[in-house]
């Protein structure tokens, strides 16, 4: 039986009626100084406890009882024992867990993790606890009958938070043509403020847009939470307290992937006679070693021993070298301390307090208060690094010359105040693109604090297709609505496509002729021609937009097809950077079309018409129901839109579904008191017996409506489907 750290909480649930009494406002009257949790008509839970720790509690059990099974395999993903559930696809993530120890070094380094963050993991372990005590048959076999504790938690948050700087680090041993055996895991993100000169409500906008997985360790849990000083809204992972994206009562911050180079690879001279030794500073030096065995399920368990040397855990060998891969964040358990602060900031000050403690993986921060405040930082645990070296490659560990010299201060990172444009964005592009005429420059910086080269091969003069379109739209809009931030949170217009249509358009004057016989190609490019350029899900000419520029790719390849869209795309146009003419050959201009032609016949063959839309194409879906989709992230096929979908591969039907991009949206708007609207792609509940499975994903994320977020006491009081109270809670 699962055992708990205190007695289980008694749990008493009541239906409450749509048409509650607003007099009776949540918190209030019999259920004044009650640790409560409130689920709205969407499921999403809002807690109302007498204290912090109470509502810590609270939020232990409603993850459980949300995620029962996801919130354990996080936590065995903290631990490098996921692969004892999920096989040996988990064996990668297992290892990197025991590279870096993340669970024992995170016990070892206890003392370090400030008291009242520890309490408040205690208070969501013992919640956690106390939910599986009450419902034992939501415990898995594999998990066994261990608690939870608060050092899996953190070992978790760890493994989430900085496995981008782990990236990075092996991004480092690629470009020195050694394969650390990891594949990146795809990540990305959308992010802008405005400020109040440039909105039409007069108090800042903040867009909060990660785009991750859909399932596993990145599906992200939404919550509300009043709990004396804890006031907020927005969402976390499995397994994590605190708000992670989201807003509390003065202040809201988001993420995106893309920061400075927070990690290195240390190339050492093994000694010839033992390997277990190294070069340094012109004498052997001994490793250490640790043994550990990862359990795999429907395997042999595998043995491993990892060697460390006083840079770092050794990821590669060479012949007679070794490779070090070392993070800035491998001795790092206090990440939770920054978002400690931030969830109790009173501005956009308290953010600042955030960063300064060097806790938060390589970032783009952005954050906008109800005093009109919006604020940005490039941040990440920045080595101060010795000059005349290429750090983006293995450089030499046998020589003190190569060490760190501490880390940079936060006050070194790019920040900026309240920009003059009154607006900005980051969707994972370098700082100089995130306004017309960005104050952000590589050459007034250190190269590896403006950009790591882990998602570009260069730092700056580029952007993509994401950032191109927030810049076009908030550059020329003086006075943002709140429907208009939310439809741009949604806006699914492929930046440069109009470009695109051109081309066509052009070589169908000239060469169409010769086409014109053929009935598909002929009402398809009817169709296209008039597309209002939009992969909406109910449109015609979306889908055959996809059919065409995917052709394009099979008839010529990856690298040819590459080299056409240069000659077409320009992305910087949107910085106001003129655009060069496009010089296309006639050969280009026929094969454009031949692969128009093409497409067109497949579009046929595939779907028996050509009168099929996108949605019929592309789905949102969980097990054996979806429904129609509009966006696109296909960016080889330059269908990336702001509302960044990541689609699986082609299923027998022809249907494409929808497995990851925006994960957890966000529109906060900074009055007083805030607003927020938010949606999921699937549903609040992981139990498929439950209403809300995937009911966001037909009536929120399908038709691209965001929902209230409900988060004052009135605007919740006439949606509340159930209240639970926890008596445990303290």
């Amino acid at each position: 039986m699962f055992r708990a750290h205190t007695i289980f909480s008694i749990m008493i649930v009541t239906l409450v009626a749509a048409s509650a009494n607003a007099a009776d406002l949540p918190g209030t009257g019999a259920d004044a100084g009650k640790t409560v949790v409130y689920r709205d008509t969407w499921g999403v839970p809002h807690i109302y406890a007498p204290t912090v720790e109470a509502g810590f509690y609270a939020m232990g059990w409603a993850q459980a009882e949300d995620r029962p099974h996801e919130l354990l395999k996080n936590l065995m993903r903290g631990m490098g024992e996921s692969a004892r559930v999920d096989g040996p696809g988990a064996v990668e993530t297992d290892q990197v867990a025991r590279l870096w120890d993340l669970y024992e070094g995170s016990k070892r380094l206890a003392d370090r993790i400030r008291p009242e963050v520890l309490s408040h993991l205690q208070a969501f372990v013992r919640g956690a606890n106390a939910f599986y005590a009450a419902h034992p048959n939501d415990v898995p076999a594999w998990w066994g009958n261990r608690p939870v504790d608060e050092f899996m938690i953190v070992a978790f948050s760890r493994l989430f938070l900085q496995s981008w700087s782990f990236d990075d680090g092996f991004d480092d041993l690629k470009r020195g043509g050694i394969e650390p055996g990891v594949e990146r895991v795809p990540r990305g993100s959308n992010q802008f403020a405005i400020a109040p000169s440039r909105s039409a409500v007069n108090a800042a906008i903040l867009c909060i847009d990660p785009h991750l997985g859909w399932l596993g360790a990145s599906r992200f849990w939404e919550f509300r939470i009043h709990a004396s000083e804890l006031q907020g809204s927005g969402f976390t992972l499995a397994g994590v307290p605190y708000i992670g994206l989201g807003h509390n009562e003065n202040v809201a911050w988001a993420m995106t992937t893309g920061g400075p180079d927070t990690a290195d690879v240390y190339e050492l001279t093994v000694n010839p006679d033992d390997p277990s030794q190294y070069l340094y500073d012109g004498q052997w030096r001994q490793m250490t070693s640790r043994e550990t065995t990862i359990e795999i399920k429907g395997e042999k368990p595998v043995t491993l021993r990892i060697w460390e040397s006083h840079h770092g855990p050794v990821a590669a060998r060479k012949g007679s070298k070794a490779y070090v891969v070392k993070s800035a964040y491998a001795d790092a358990v206090q990440g939770n301390e920054a978002w400690y602060e931030f969830n109790f900031a009173k501005d956009y000050r308290g953010i600042i307090a955030g960063l300064a403690t060097l806790q938060v993986f390589p970032q783009n921060t952005m954050v906008a208060d109800t005093s009109g405040n919006i604020y940005y930082q490039r941040t990440g645990r920045v080595p101060r690094r010795p000059s005349g070296y290429d750090w983006s490659r293995p450089v030499d560990g046998s020589t003190s010359a190569t060490e760190w010299q501490g880390f940079h201060p936060a006050t070194d990172h790019l920040q900026v105040l309240n920009p003059p444009q009154g607006y900005m964005q980051n969707c994972n592009i370098p700082p100089d693109a995130m306004m017309v005429n960005s104050p952000f420059s590589v050459d007034k910086t250190l190269p590896y604090i403006f950009a790591d080269l882990s998602h570009s091969p260069q730092r700056d003069g580029w952007t993509n297709q994401r950032g191109a379109r927030a810049v076009e739209l908030l550059d020329k809009d003086a006075s943002v609505t709140i429907k208009e931030a939310k439809a741009y949170a949604t806006d699914r217009h492929p930046y440069g496509v109009e470009r695109w249509l051109g081309v066509l358009k052009d070589a169908h004057a000239r060469f169409g002729v010769a086409l014109q016989s053929d009935r598909n190609y002929a009402d398809g490019i009817k169709d296209i021609l008039r597309w209002d350029e939009n992969l909406d899900p109910d449109s015609t000419g979306a889908l055959k937009y996809y059919y065409w520029r995917k052709q394009i790719v099979d008839d010529l390849g990856d690298d040819a097809a590459s080299k056409l869209a240069k000659k077409i795309d320009y992305l910087l146009a949107a910085l106001g950077k003129p655009a060069p003419p496009i010089q296309l050959t006639d050969e280009e201009q026929r094969g454009i079309l031949k692969s128009f032609a093409v497409g067109m016949g497949k579009l046929k063959a595939d779907l028996g018409s050509l009168d099929k839309t996108y949605g019929d194409v592309f789905r949102v879906g969980r097990d054996d129901k979806s429904w129609p989709l509009g966006g696109g992230g296909d960016g080889n096929k330059g269908l990336t839109t702001f509302r960044n979908v990541g689609y699986g591969k082609e299923r027998p039907d022809h249907t494409r579904w929808g497995q990851g991009g925006q994960t957890s949206t966000e529109i906060v708007v900074l009055t007083k008191p805030i607003k927020s609207w938010t949606y999921v792609p699937l549903g609040q509940s992981d139990r498929p017996e439950s209403a809300h499975y995937t009911d966001q994903a037909e009536n929120a994320f399908s038709p691209a409506q965001m929902k209230p977020t409900w988060w004052t006491p009135k605007e919740l009081a006439k949606h509340i489907e159930s209240r639970t109270t926890l008596e445990g809670a303290r």
